[in-house]
């Protein structure tokens, strides 16, 4: 790829940089020249065209140009000489002796298809937080434990308008979903108790489990959830919590039924269970939500629903909550104040500006994704047929079954060819082997179209030896 002499294939590789609306036009073209050097889709050693070739090129002043090199150059990402043009110094350059480990997934130099959240912030409105606003939010010194006034009133009566009645001091801020199961796992289950989860899972599921020292009781599942008949079981065998995900499920984008949400609740209303209801990805259903959730459904038993901002708007936010009743509240925030005083309260005014346009960001999201998704099957349906991957209901991520015993060695070929995805392995209840891998194909397309083009020169890596050993 010669983008010395072709300023159209530097252009293309850039497609949708002006997209994000935020920030200034040079602001916004050396984020995505930074995204495409950082990723190696524009490789380090490369001479970019001049200056006013690349304007034309992508259809802005020289001016735009001059100013977003100038933003790289003082990141170190590209050098200029005069005479000699600028040349990219890509990550190879930047990173010292053997500090650029191959397989690792952050941090590390190339595509990164494994991380299932959003890239950037780019997709959001734009918010602002003034001095003023803090001021007048009623924080104080700005250490609330329980989360600002202002955002568990807002999270309070999004969760009225769904019918579920909800006070404010039902509600608890977080650093995220993450912290939120977490900590209700940490006021429902100890050290040798059982836990109920689904096999895959969020692999952040099984640390916070390690955390606590509970052992995981693994929920049978199909296409529309967790079978009703495994939770009855995994009850009746002494499971003192449940971790469901009634949004689509990260890693397999199923999506439980309304019928199948009927029963589940049955069978936790039978147990008076206590169960943790993760929504985080809810609102990521190509179809919209589900409803009623959990929630909403159960009588008996005690539900405490977890969600998050991550998803559908930005994980650096670092922004989640959990809605439970209110002495399970006071005890998550008597386990969290011996770690932290609270979330950022500058995050959690702009959590509370973002809350009127959530749906609308969801449902653009909702189409965004399933175009991702529906355009990186029909690839990898081309390159490669031999993985078997069922469209998911929703999210971000495919879950794709390759024709191996145990994907680890492939996930950590893939990361020397410059791609990153999650193993399987993470995902399951066990240390043990597992054929999968999740991808994320929340990313510009440029960039999934060349991470899933590094995919198959792995795989080629794999097959060729396979390919000798039959002919010989």
């Amino acid at each position: 790829m010669d983008l010395h002499t072709n300023p159209v294939e530097l252009a293309r590789l850039l497609a949708g940089w002006t997209d994000g609306g935020h920030g200034t036009l040079p602001q916004r073209l050396a984020y995505g020249l930074r995204c495409a050097i950082n990723s190696g889709l524009i490789p380090d050693g490369v001479k970019l065209p001049p200056e006013r070739d690349l304007a034309r090129g992508l259809a802005v002043s020289r001016s735009t140009v001059t100013t977003a090199l100038d933003l790289l150059r003082e990141d170190g990402l590209v050098t200029s000489r005069q005479g000699s043009g600028t040349v990219v110094r890509g990550p190879s350059q930047r990173h010292l002796g053997s500090a650029r480990i191959a397989g690792t997934i952050g941090g590390a130099p190339g595509i990164d298809l494994a991380m299932a959240s959003p890239p950037d912030p780019s997709h959001l409105p734009p918010v602002t937080v003034d001095v003023g606003e803090l001021i007048c939010s009623r924080i104080g010194t700005g250490l609330v434990p329980l989360g600002l006034p202002v955002l568990r009133e807002a999270l309070a009566e999004r969760h009225m308008q769904t019918g579920l009645i909800t006070d404010p001091s039902q509600i608890h801020v977080t650093a995220g979903a993450h912290q939120a199961i977490a900590l209700t796992f940490a006021a429902a289950a100890g050290p040798g108790d059982l836990v109920a989860v689904e096999e895959p899972n969020y692999s952040g599921i099984f640390d916070i489990l390690d955390g606590v020292g509970a052992r995981p009781i693994t929920l049978e599942s199909d296409e529309d959830g967790v079978r009703p008949a495994s939770l009855d079981r995994a009850l009746r065998a002494g499971a003192v919590a449940v971790y469901l995900q009634t949004g689509p499920q990260n890693p397999t984008g199923h999506l439980p039924s309304p019928e199948r949400m009927q029963s589940l609740a049955a069978v936790a209303d039978n147990h008076r269970a206590f169960v943790i209801e993760d929504v985080t990805l809810a609102d990521l259903a190509y179809g919209g939500r589900v409803r009623p959730e959990l929630a909403e459904l159960c009588r008996r038993a005690t539900v405490v629903t977890t969600g998050s901002f991550s998803k559908v708007g930005w994980a650096g936010l670092r922004i989640g909550w959990l809605r439970a009743p209110a002495p399970i509240v006071d005890r998550t925030l008597h386990l969290k104040l011996p770690r932290d005083l609270g979330a950022s309260a500058p995050s959690q005014l702009m959590a509370a500006a973002l809350l009127p346009s959530l749906d609308d960001i969801a449902a653009h999201r909702q189409t965004t994704l399933q175009e991702a998704t529906s355009a990186a099957l029909a690839q990898l349906a081309v390159e490669l047929p031999s993985w078997e991957i069922t469209p998911p209901r929703g999210g971000s991520v495919l879950w794709a079954k390759l024709p191996v015993a145990d994907s680890n060695p492939f996930v950590a070929l893939a990361g020397r060819h410059g791609v990153h995805v999650a193993p399987g392995s993470a995902a399951m209840a066990g240390s043990g082997q597992s054929p999968y891998i999740r991808i994320c194909v929340d990313r510009p397309r440029p960039m999934v179209e060349a991470g899933l083009q590094r995919l198959l020169q792995a795989w080629n890596e794999v097959e060729a030896p396979r390919s000798r050993s039959i002919l010989t």
